[in-house]
């Protein structure tokens, strides 16, 4: 029958349960071996009591006219007095089985090697332990038979019983106890270790101390610092990937779309302008679908490990955002604005900006001329959070749950996205430990989006600040 133990149980717990079932057979094995040594050594003991008396009264025996005669009085006071309940009978016997005296009806113990043989036996409802000592006489052979009820013994025998099983019952428990403190204290490094583990983030990777890390456990560690080595090293071998395709393919698109707008600007070229809009319009929207991929590519956790999280003033970043997206509010008759309180956050600037970047463009995209969008930040430090809101077409509340998958997109949508703006927010928003709610703007017209980040204080507590040293 095997132990199942669950795994999430604690070293010290499993361990106790471990070692539970072979120390109570011990116990068993330990306690019955020690009874019966006792039982030996105590039977011996009263059994050479009994030989004493026996030869205290033999010592008595007088032959007088080659008769044998026992000197009175033949009370054996001591025994009798040294334990109030046990009862005490003799009997002599002459070479040709005459009572000399005693109890005629106690039974000798059977003939042995020796003079002097032990037996168990009954007198009436008693039952008594028998001494039965032969010894020569000028007379001829006396036998002399001492016996006493085992009240004695039956009381040595539980008592022994008693304190032997109690003594091993303590035995185990302190055993128990013993190992349970010498586990504690001896994996106290191994939980230094794991308080390490706990109190960092997941996306924290420097290495573990190993100052005061056992022996035993020393190359688990070290591997658990060359896995986040290399999982370090990935993670910048993938922002440098991001960074360098993100070089390669804004700026080829970027002199693409430049020499377009020229092109349709060239009176040479009059009679293409229709065809070059639409291909300017074309290589816009792939300049915009190459930013929307890398903006997902650098959102992905796996590219964000090393990445540092500091305190963040939404503020200025909020500003910076309405800033780069004033023009393109203007050019499509919207009214772009701004609702400011102070509100700090734990995180990567440069991601939140994206975040909200893809917030902005988002709301940009699919307003009507003359509608409003109002980006809003707030919370201070105990409760901050991001807000975008328009009152453009809205987002029917089925589809608010598949909104937030890739690439996809509402039926019937107006706009020129590819279906990644709020993918990239849900991811970003993930690595901050971030919520994103959407709801219907004011009045149940349009779109609502927050973004409610984690207090600052227990971000920096819960995450150890973030910082890491790639």
């Amino acid at each position: 029958m095997s132990l199942k133990l669950d795994p999430t149980t604690s070293i010290h717990r499993r361990l106790l349960i471990l070692l539970l079932p072979p120390l109570a057979l011990l116990m068993v094995a330990g306690g019955f071996a020690d009874y019966r040594a006792s039982m030996v050594f105590m039977r011996t003991a009263y059994d050479q009591s009994l030989a004493d008396a026996a030869f205290a009264q033999a010592a008595l025996l007088k032959v007088v006219d080659g008769r044998i005669y026992a000197q009175l009085p033949l009370q054996p006071q001591p025994l009798a007095h040294a334990y109030r309940a046990e009862k005490f009978y003799y009997s002599i016997w002459g070479p040709d089985h005459i009572l000399i005296t005693g109890n005629p009806q106690l039974p000798a113990a059977s003939a042995g090697e020796g003079n002097l043989t032990y037996a168990d036996a009954w007198l009436g409802s008693h039952r008594i332990r028998v001494v039965t000592y032969r010894v020569a006489t000028a007379a001829g052979v006396a036998t002399v038979n001492v016996a006493e009820t085992t009240s004695r013994r039956e009381a040595a025998r539980h008592f022994i019983l008693t304190s032997t099983w109690l003594m091993d019952f303590i035995l185990v428990d302190s055993t128990l106890l013993l190992v349970w403190i010498g586990v504690r204290y001896g994996l106290k490094p191994l939980l230094a270790v794991r308080g390490q583990i706990e109190s960092r983030s997941p996306r924290e990777l420097r290495p573990l101390d190993t100052t005061e890390v056992p022996a035993e456990v020393r190359p688990l560690v070290d591997a658990l610092n060359g896995l986040f080595e290399v999982l370090r090293e990935a993670a910048r071998a993938q922002r440098q990937f991001v960074a360098d395709a993100a070089h390669q393919l804004r700026t080829p698109i970027a002199g693409l779309v430049g020499h377009l707008e020229l092109l349709t600007q060239d009176p040479a070229a009059a009679e293409l302008e229709s065809r070059l809009c639409m291909l300017r319009d074309g290589m816009s929207r792939v300049a915009h679908s190459a930013n929307q991929l890398l903006a997902l590519a650098r959102a992905e956790p796996s590219a964000n490990l090393a990445d540092r999280f500091q305190d963040t003033d939404l503020v200025p970043l909020v500003e910076r955002v309405i800033e780069r997206n004033v023009d393109r509010s203007v050019k499509a008759r919207l009214d772009l604005g701004a609702d400011l309180d102070a509100a700090s956050v734990a995180g990567s600037a440069w991601l939140i900006e994206d975040l909200l970047g893809n917030l902005v463009d988002n709301a940009l995209n699919y307003t009507p001329a003359g509608g409003h969008v109002t980006v809003r930040c707030g919370g201070g430090q105990s409760a901050p959070y991001l807000e975008v809101e328009d009152d453009g077409p809205g987002i029917p509340e089925a589809e608010r749950g598949r909104v937030r998958q890739r690439f996809y997109r509402l039926p019937g949508s107006q706009g020129h996205g590819c279906g990644l703006g709020l993918a990239i927010v849900e991811e970003i928003a993930g690595l901050h430990r971030a919520g994103v709610t959407i709801d219907a703007g004011a009045g149940g017209h349009g779109t609502r989006i927050r973004v409610q980040f984690p207090a600052l204080r227990a971000a920096s507590q819960g995450k150890t600040a973030n910082t890491v040293t790639p």
